[in-house]
């Protein structure tokens, strides 16, 4: 099934299988008050991110691409928890001359970010199903991660919600799978089975609103059981009917209520607090770093800040029961994003 029909309608809900290409093109774009757009209008309100890394109980590695009429970036990272540092910290805005290219089908194809000293890319391969992400950096950086969500034993979330009165989110995501390949630096090499990392992948695309704000929580790990347990959760975007919350366990998709992330925005190093309405989620996260971009020019800005740190507290599986979560690596994130 495609995400838009030859109508040009854009299907909403819960999407069990691939969705192929994102041809946001053909998507019937009108005005608020009912006027149909031209072509040239759905380029302008299309964007696009997807965050790819792999994170244990002491690193975290990230990396992301943005994609706007406004909005062409990447930044990549490697965060020791154990330590408090960074171990690599990059940023992007691709300039001319450099190559810049996102793939419109989340499950097959490459997206690359390309400069005179950095090459990055995030590929997707329906034949080998999984994912990788490789980078070439200054000062002799490398990073080959790779991990299978492509096959029976993970469900991915794919869904689609409406957004605003006439735009569209699609979102698909992943976590607790585990993480192959290496990174390498002056710092070292980590090899990602040899430190016990679990990968994970987010994939936005569609008609966002141009003033973008939400919270977002996510960790992949095993537990005390050696199962694999992966949790993606946020809110902001994909609320309109659907939800994207959801964890995983063992690649059995868990389908969750809608989340409300607690923080102290004057504090951002203080506990976060992630909890579901129906209590299937119930968690604190406990900061021990962070990447932040803030900035204002105008057109563009940004109130960014993902932290790194960990988890504990408990899910609830409706086959399992309670799942404890005991220090579990991850993510917790708050943006405002105008692009």
């Amino acid at each position: 099934m495609t995400l838009i029909d030859e109508a040009g309608r854009v299907r909403r809900g819960f999407f069990d299988d691939p969705i192929g290409q994102i041809e946001y093109q053909k998507a019937r774009l009108k005005s608020p008050l009912g006027e149909l757009l031209p072509l040239e209008a759905r380029d302008a309100a299309f964007r696009h991110f997807q965050f790819m890394g792999a994170v244990s109980e002491r690193y975290a590695l990230g990396c992301a691409f943005s994609h706007s009429p406004i909005i062409k970036g990447a930044f990549v990272y490697l965060f020791d928890m154990e330590k408090k540092e960074f171990l690599l910290q990059e940023g992007y805005s691709a300039r001319e001359g450099d190559g810049y290219d996102v793939c419109l089908n989340p499950d097959d194809g490459c997206s690359t970010f390309c400069t005179d000293d950095a090459v990055i890319k995030m590929d997707a391969s329906a034949s080998n199903g999984g994912k990788n992400l490789h980078a070439v950096l200054p000062d002799g950086i490398e990073i080959d991660l790779h991990f299978q969500d492509q096959q029976p034993s993970f469900t991915p979330m794919r869904v689609c919600t409406q957004t605003g009165a006439t735009g569209w989110t699609y979102a698909q995501k992943v976590a607790g799978v585990p993480a192959s390949g290496f990174v390498s630096g002056p710092f070292g090499k980590l090899d990602f089975s040899e430190i016990g990392a679990c990968a994970h992948h987010d994939y936005t695309a569609g008609f966002l609103r141009p003033e973008t704000y939400w919270n977002w929580a996510c960790f992949s790990a095993r537990d005390a059981n050696d199962r694999l347990i992966g949790l993606n959760v946020s809110n902001g975007v994909n609320e309109s009917g659907f939800s994207e919350n959801c964890f995983w366990v063992d690649g059995r998709l868990v389908k969750t209520d809608l989340v409300l992330i607690e923080f102290n925005d004057e504090n951002l190093d203080a506990p976060w607090h992630v909890k579901s309405g129906n209590g299937m989620v119930d968690l604190t996260f406990t900061p021990v770093g962070g990447y932040h971009a803030v900035g204002d020019a105008g057109v563009i800005a940004s109130n960014f800040h993902q932290m790194f740190g960990h988890f504990d507290g408990t899910l609830l599986d409706p086959e399992l029961g309670e799942l404890k979560v005991k220090k579990f690596g991850g993510f917790a994130e708050t943006q405002y994003l105008r692009w």
